[in-house]
């Protein structure tokens, strides 16, 4: 027996040589991952990291009962359309997402109205020469089919690797602003058409063949599980005060209009 218990001992003690001291696993960092345009980058914030709607978010996105993300990683880009975040914006993000190392809490989207801007940045661009011609309407057909092909495999991918993530995870998807309204410029009512279709608001019930930009954004956040920011109404009447167009073709948030923003997504994620 005493033979036996010394054997026994041994090993034990080669067993615990050789498996080396227990140690504890490296606690993941919880992220906010912030994605799109140049809103999401600030552009028009009198300090972009510190005005801009992301940054005013990464505090409130850090509580524990709003996600507990306490690292923001803003992967923003100005100028991007949803083809250019489909390209580059999402690889990064599906990276950091399966990273081991990182627990990815809340993920936010501002992106689709440089589809649409982009037809009118140029006086050379057709649809400011004439926006009833049918060159212009098909660049707009064009535009918004290209929105309604990207952004179901933008959230569809995201939604895919939040799956194999730990723990809950948000989507805010932001529905942007017309940022001619009450300005008295020609485009207004263009923008107003183009943004929210046929019947004016954004409705999901609605022939798909009807839908303006805020429709194919907002309704296939809806479908994907996102939480829907919509920015356009809080926007309606107010654009001379809460961005930059009374000083020329800045379409861009002033830090009034930030705030405005970061609170549509506080309010939409109650």
């Amino acid at each position: 027996m005493r033979r036996f218990l010394v054997l026994v001992g041994g090993v034990v003690l080669s067993a615990a040589a050789f498996s080396g001291p227990v140690t504890a696993a490296e606690p993941q960092a919880t992220l906010y991952i912030a994605m799109g345009d140049s809103l999401a980058w600030g552009d028009g914030a009198s300090v972009p990291e510190r005005n801009g709607y992301v940054p005013r978010l990464a505090g409130y996105f850090s509580g524990a009962k709003n996600g507990g993300a306490e690292r923001l990683i803003n992967l923003a880009v100005r100028g991007a359309t949803t083809s250019d975040l489909r390209a580059t914006q999402l690889v990064d993000a599906v990276t950091l997402i399966g990273d081991p190392a990182t627990d990815a809490r809340v993920i936010t989207i501002s992106v689709g109205g440089n589809d649409l801007l982009d037809l009118i940045n140029d006086p050379s661009d057709p649809c400011l020469a004439d926006a009833t011609s049918p060159t212009c309407q098909f660049l707009l057909f064009t535009a918004m089919s290209g929105v309604a092909t990207n952004m179901p495999v933008i959230l569809g991918s995201l939604q895919a690797a939040l799956l194999e993530d730990p723990g809950a995870e948000s989507i805010y998807v932001l529905l942007p602003y017309n940022a001619f309204s009450g300005t008295g410029h020609p485009l207004e009512g263009l923008i107003a058409a183009v943004m929210l279709g046929a019947d004016g608001s954004v409705d999901c019930t609605v022939d798909p063949s009807q839908y303006g930009l805020n429709d194919i954004l907002g309704c296939t956040g809806q479908a994907s599980g996102a939480v829907i920011v919509d920015a356009y109404p809080l926007f309606e009447g107010h654009v001379l005060e809460l961005t930059h167009m009374g000083e020329g073709f800045n379409v861009h948030p002033n830090d009034d209009g930030y705030a405005v923003i970061a609170k549509a997504h506080r309010k939409a994620g109650d």
